[in-house]
This record gives C-alpha cells, structure tokens and sequence, in this order.
C-alpha cells in the first residue's frame, strides 16, 4: 500500500526533490547573506539577493508546474463525469444556481470538502490535541 502512495506522490509532484534542493541551497544563502550584511559587504550581500531571487524565480516555476500536474486529473475527472452526470437536479432552488447545479459546482465542493475532512483527520490523529484542556 505504501508503495502505491509513494507512486501517486511521485505522479502528482514530478518536481518535489527539485523543489528541496531549492529551498535547502536558498537557506544556505540566506545565511551567507545574513553573514555578509554583518560584515557590511554590500556587494557580496546583493549578489547572494541576486542569486536568491534568481533561486526563488525557479522554484515558484516548479511549483506552478507541480499544480498543473495536480489539477489536470481534476479537470480529466470532471470531464467524465460531465459525460454521464452533468447536473443535479435539486428538490429545491437555489439563489442564483437555480435547482439544476452543474459539475463546475459541485465538483470542487466536493472536492475542498473532501481535503478539508482530510486535513481534520490527520490533525486529529496525529496525536497532538489542538486544545488540551478540553478533553
């Protein structure tokens, strides 16, 4: 099981290992320029900016391609769906919508709900209580 997850994560984020290399060379420069900006040498500290920037530029582009990669099995299911179920058809209606909602709807609302009962969940067992005193 662990290794499918391992798979998924590998399709899902291509880029992560490009990412931590980033991120770990960005800290190492940010303590050489924190190190120059004490010795108050303004050209090394505005090289190693330079180059952080340089540094960050690539790694929000690696980023943005990991999101890409995460939504277009989203949009691919989406398109299924829409194929079969396009809308539901409500026993109500509803403000502006209507008592028809379509996939571009309830999709993604499923979807944050989805993630977000994730997120609780594996707050929850994680062990660490958000507030102690309540138990």
């Amino acid at each position: 099981m662990n290794v499918w997850i391992k798979m998924i994560d590998k399709i899902l984020h291509p880029h992560r290992g490009k990412q931590e290399k980033l991120m770990s060379r960005m800290a190492e420069y940010r303590e050489l320029s924190s190190l120059a900006l004490e010795s108050e040498n303004k050209v090394m500290y505005s090289l190693l900016q330079r180059e952080m920037n340089e540094m960050f530029c690539e790694y929000l582009t690696w980023c943005f391609l990991d999101g890409i990669g995460y939504l277009i099995p989203h949009a691919l299911v989406m398109w299924l769906i829409s194929i079969h179920f396009p809308y539901f058809t409500l026993p109500f209606d509803l403000p502006l919508i209507g008592s028809q909602v379509g996939v571009i709807v309830w999709y993604p609302l499923g979807m944050i709900l989805f993630y977000a009962a994730r997120w609780l969940v594996r707050k929850r067992t994680s062990g660490v209580l958000v507030n102690p005193a309540v138990k």
